[in-house]
């Protein structure tokens, strides 16, 4: 009998077919590179957006500060029939000040001391308080204000009055001027009446900034503070030309040493300015310079042409 083979079965292998790629647990390098880029493209052309968006919020509420000041003025005006003077010569406090209970701020005005001087202790509570209302959002302060190194007083302030084409004068052609008699300059209170060229064309207040880099703190001044950079000195509670007046005698946004009485912002362009009527514009800093004085004065008689404002 011859023996057969005995034959073993053996299942056939399936053959195994990949779907779709390898699945790995991280990025390459390149990828994760060009990633990042992406990123980076995405978030440089965003963020000039973004930066003009917030300027452009900053902007409005630097308006609606404005608006805030001019009704103000009104209100006084309706309650003393006359507007506020610059400055009085009794006590050199500003126009800031003495519309403190039309801005809903009768509390801060009731503790204030007129009989007293701004640098005296007892209105130094008062005076060094920041107040909302005279605070441009763009403005930066490089610096504390006040100083009390330098025996500074009185909170920071982004606004300043109008006080005409020039300061110290002794008969202002504009709004807000100093009032001191016993100093040659006789600025009483004015009215409606005297306002001759217009309300919506004269000027009531406009900006100011701490971005004076060549104005410097005095010499004699012990260290650190003397001769370092003060940036600027506007304080809304003090009567003073340059710190709480304006003129239009220099050009929108000159940031030289010797142009702080003039009006200059932080804002790309030019200043928000209020007018006489407690309307709100924005003047460029390429203003024709003629208009910019017509502006600053109540009786001037000028003709102003509104796109040389621009």
């Amino acid at each position: 009998m011859s023996i057969l083979p005995i034959s073993v079965h053996r299942p056939a292998r399936k053959a195994t077919i990949w779907h779709g790629s390898f699945k790995r647990s991280a990025f390459t390098l390149v990828e994760l590179l060009v990633v990042i880029a992406i990123i980076g493209i995405l978030v440089s052309l965003l963020l000039p957006a973004v930066q003009s968006a917030r300027e452009a919020a900053r902007r409005v509420q630097c308006s609606n500060n404005l608006k805030q000041i001019g009704l103000g003025l009104l209100n006084y005006e309706s309650t003393f029939k006359k507007f506020p003077v610059g400055s009085i010569e009794s006590n050199f406090i500003s126009a800031f000040t003495s519309i403190l209970p039309h801005l809903e701020q009768g509390n801060t005005y009731t503790k204030y001391d007129f009989s007293k001087y701004y640098t005296l202790p007892e209105n130094a509570v008062v005076s060094r308080q920041w107040m909302p209302a005279y605070l441009c959002p763009s403005m930066v302060l490089p610096r504390d204000v006040p100083e009390t190194r330098g025996d500074e007083v009185g909170g920071p302030s982004s606004y300043l009055l109008n006080e005409g084409t020039s300061s110290y004068m002794s008969n202002a052609d504009g709004m807000f001027a100093a009032d001191w008699p016993a100093y040659g300059m006789s600025n009483p209170h004015i009215g409606f009446g005297q306002i001759s060229d217009g309300t919506s064309n004269t000027l009531a207040v406009s900006e100011t900034t701490y971005n004076y880099k060549d104005y410097k703190w005095d010499t004699a001044l012990p260290a650190p503070l003397g001769g370092t950079v003060r940036y600027g000195l506007a304080r809304w509670v003090v009567g003073y030309p340059r710190v709480a007046m304006g003129t239009t005698r220099f050009p929108i946004n000159d940031f030289s040493t010797g142009t702080l009485e003039g009006y200059s912002s932080q804002h790309s362009g030019g200043v928000t300015a209020l007018l006489m009527d407690g309307s709100v514009r924005f003047l460029s800093d390429r203003v024709n310079p003629t208009s910019f004085n017509a502006m600053s004065t109540r009786a001037g008689g000028e003709v102003i042409d509104a796109n040389a404002l621009q």
